[in-house]
């Protein structure tokens, strides 16, 4: 029988190390966070009756009021109930960040159904998996990239049963007539707009967040109404200051990373949730697009990754210094450190302090941020209210580690997934006791700031996006001139870090970088394409037979 005394060990480390991190939070920041009772889907009907003529999500010229918003949600999740559709069943949604995307997830959010976010960029084999895992019948897609979610429906090993896609009015997509695909605004136009009356509690999930990668390797992180709500809240709070540099009422986010990611999701959906703002959702995040949507709507919460702060500083207007940007208060960087100097330079221009964070989708985003008025270089900061963590042994993963030496972070708070979905072992793996096993290899200071060393695991962040090497080693062993492939993942100045691909082939196969590019092409998205290609006689190993990653990563750095 197991012995749980390290618990209280646990415990102990904890309280000492929030009253640590609290005597370096901003001043306005509380200590303890007092939450409303109540789901996702009341604030939105709150906020809609409160400010019927606000813009929830705007694009360019397009503005569209929570009046409306509300509106089209409610027509729309009634649709869903005509088809059969009920509490807690899944409905994917493939979509790029356009209005589309926010009314069909408060459509599901008003009558309890769980949101698959799909990426668009996945390849149908990848949207295959992740559907079939989450048992997600239905599919809200744009139709520009609806001939995927339509050859989901056509198989018949996958569990798709319908598909709803939306036009969008730059430029209709013919479709093919099929059974089981609806028009999305003929469903809105056809059904009434009263509030579906289904009863949702805190507790009832509302997203399953994929960790990433192709079948057999992603996992759906369970997310609760009351994750959701919390989360936003409390990021909310910490880049407004507690709402006195941006009042709560007048908050306007810049979605530029894609609302299917568990980043962009809670920067802009969960901050905009907490007090009645407005999203600026952009369908490609390209620099000269965030600088236009910045000089029009004036967004004043900014969620980036690095490579999207250097694209914009690079932008002919903001080198020349003609662009306005001072309305950007609240500015936030993630998935990669971000370059001091660059940091530097968006401050001058802006006159807002940009903090760096951490967290995971099994967190609901984020768990560690670094205050306005204090900046460790290197660090991602401190816990965020409300939320424990530690730094265990990495190898017994009980016993509490020093301030200054390295170890595994765990935490607990109500952020933290409730599981994966249907991975009972995987469940039990990462969380015990209460605590979630990050298998992220930190540092914790006598201050309770948090640097990041290594990872347990092998995965690749590129732009925010997790990338397991094992899912391109799988696709080009698919290959039938490849005897072995193994990918690892190298330091990178624009992507934060990307994937390189080693391969031996059989005997007597010829192949180039180009071609071996064109192949994984076909069935990995964009991200997931290693940036430089290697060939190699043979894959080095561990003693216990394992490819090892870390000796080609050294072959790699010594090149």
């Amino acid at each position: 029988m197991e012995n749980y005394s390290y618990l209280s060990a646990f415990d102990e480390a904890a309280l000492k190390n929030a009253e640590l991190v609290r005597k370096s939070y901003d001043k306005e920041i509380p200590e303890k966070i007092e939450y409303d009772d109540k789901p996702c889907k009341w604030w939105f009907n709150h906020w809609a009756e409160l400010y019927p003529e606000k813009p929830y999500v705007a694009l360019g010229d397009l503005k569209l009021p929570y009046s409306y918003c509300n509106d089209v949600a409610r027509r729309l999740a009634n649709a869903f109930l005509s088809l059969g559709i009920h509490k807690g069943d899944r409905i994917a949604i493939m979509s790029p960040n356009v209005p589309q995307y926010l009314l069909a997830m408060h459509a599901c959010w008003k009558i309890g159904a769980i949101e698959v976010p799909e990426n668009p960029l996945y390849t149908v084999p990848e949207l295959t998996g992740q559907s079939n895992d989450s048992g997600a019948e239905t599919v809200v897609v744009m139709a520009a990239f609806a001939q995927k979610a339509i050859a989901m429906l056509q198989d018949p090993d996958c569990c798709v049963k319908r598909v709803i896609a939306f036009q969008l009015p730059s430029g209709k997509v013919e479709l093919p007539q099929v059974e089981g695909l609806y028009d999305f605004n003929e469903l809105v136009g056809s059904n009434p707009n009263t509030e579906p009356d289904i009863e949702i509690d805190m507790e009832d999930p509302i997203r399953l967040q994929y960790t990433g990668g192709t079948t057999g390797v992603p996992k759906g992180c369970v997310l609760t109404n009351k994750m959701v709500y919390t989360m936003g809240l409390r990021t909310a709070i910490w880049t407004t200051r507690n709402f006195t540099m941006v009042p709560r009422d007048r908050i306007v986010t810049l979605a530029a990373i894609p609302l299917n990611h568990v980043y962009g999701f809670n920067a802009n959906v969960g901050i905009a949730l907490s007090g009645g703002g407005t999203i600026i959702v952009v369908p490609q995040p390209k620099p000269e697009a965030l600088l236009a949507e910045i000089i029009k709507n004036k967004p004043n919460i900014f969620a980036a990754v690095p490579a999207m702060f250097i694209g914009l500083l690079n932008t002919p207007e903001v080198k020349a210094g003609t662009a306005d940007l001072s309305s950007l208060k609240g500015i936030f960087s993630g998935s990669a450190p971000c370059p001091t100097a660059v940091m530097e330079e968006l401050e001058k221009l802006t006159g807002a302090t940009i903090v760096e964070g951490y967290g995971m989708s099994e967190t609901s985003n984020i768990l560690t941020i670094n205050p306005m008025d204090i900046r460790k270089a290197g660090s991602v900061g401190v816990a965020v209210p409300d939320t424990d963590i530690i730094v265990v042994d990495a190898a017994d993963g009980k016993t509490v580690v020093p301030y200054g030496q390295t170890g595994e972070l765990i935490c607990r708070g109500p952020q933290v997934m409730t599981e994966y979905w249907n991975k009972p072992e995987d469940t039990a793996a990462n969380i015990k006791n209460g605590w979630l096993y990050t298998a992220d290899i930190v540092m914790m200071d006598e201050d309770g700031f948090i640097t990041i060393m290594d990872r347990k695991k092998d995965m690749i962040i590129v732009n925010g996006f997790n990338v397991f090497p094992r899912e391109i080693d799988e696709a080009m062993f698919a290959n039938p001139k490849v005897k072995e492939a193994c990918a690892i993942g190298i330091k990178h100045p624009t992507k934060g870090e990307a994937p390189v691909l080693y391969t031996v082939l059989k005997e007597g196969e010829t192949m180039d970088a180009d071609e071996i590019e064109k192949y994984l092409r076909q069935s990995l998205a964009p991200y997931k394409i290693p940036v430089d290609y290697r060939f190699i006689d043979e894959i080095p190993r561990t003693s216990v037979g394992k490819a090892d990653r870390k000796a080609l990563a050294a072959m790699y750095a010594a090149e």
